[in-house]
C-alpha cells in the first residue's frame, strides 16, 4: 500500500505543480524565447511563420513621396547586402527571401523587444523604440508571437529537462 500512496502522492505534486512549473520556466528563460522571436523576424517570418507581408515588391511605402518612393528594387538590394539571408543558428529556419522584410537596419526594433511575465505565461512587446508599435500595426501582432519551429525548440532544450527535475523533486522517478 506504501508504494500507492508515493505514486498518489507524486502524481498529485505534479498536477498540482505542473502549470505553475511550466510559467517558470518560460520565465527564467524569457531571453531564449525573445531570440527565437528575433531570430524568426530575421528570417522574415512572423509567429504564425507566415513570411511578412507586405513584402518590399507590394508595400505601399514605395509609393509614397519621400527618399525610397518608386524604389523598392534599390532597398531590396540595399537591405540584401547590409542583411544578408543566413539560416538561422538556433532554429534553423530558412534564410528569408530578399524582397521579405526582416525588420532589422540598425537592430533597434529587434532589440527592443521585450518578455513580460503574465500569470499564464510571458507577454511579448516592444519598449523604448518609438516605431515599435507602427511596425507591429503594419505587420500585424504576431510578429512578436512564438512559432511552432520556436515551441518545439524551446520544449526540448528548456521545458523537458525542467520538467524532468520538477518531476523528480514530487518524487516520480
Amino acid at each position: 500500500m506504501a508504494d500507492f500512496d508515493k505514486l498518489y502522492s507524486a502524481i498529485h505534486s505534479i498536477a498540482s505543480g505542473f502549470e505553475e512549473e511550466c510559467v517558470k520556466c518560460m520565465e527564467e528563460n524569457k531571453g531564449v524565447l525573445i531570440d527565437c522571436i528575433r531570430e524568426q523576424l530575421y528570417s522574415g517570418l512572423d509567429g504564425n511563420e507566415h513570411l511578412l507581408s507586405p513584402d518590399y515588391d507590394s508595400d505601399p511605402y514605395f509609393n509614397e513621396p519621400g527618399p525610397w518612393q518608386n524604389q523598392a528594387e534599390r532597398y531590396k538590394h540595399w537591405k540584401e547586402k547590409i542583411t544578408p539571408p543566413l539560416r538561422g543558428e538556433m532554429l534553423y529556419l530558412p534564410p528569408r527571401p530578399v524582397e521579405v522584410p526582416n525588420l532589422f537596419i540598425t537592430g533597434t526594433f529587434h532589440d527592443s523587444i521585450f518578455a513580460k511575465g503574465i500569470s499564464d505565461g510571458l507577454h511579448f512587446g516592444t519598449n523604448g523604440f518609438k516605431e515599435g508599435p507602427s511596425i507591429e500595426k503594419k505587420y500585424g501582432e504576431q510578429i512578436l508571437s512564438v512559432g511552432d519551429t520556436a515551441k518545439g525548440y524551446f520544449n526540448l532544450m528548456h521545458l523537458r529537462p525542467w520538467l524532468e527535475r520538477f518531476f523528480g523533486e514530487c518524487g516520480y522517478k
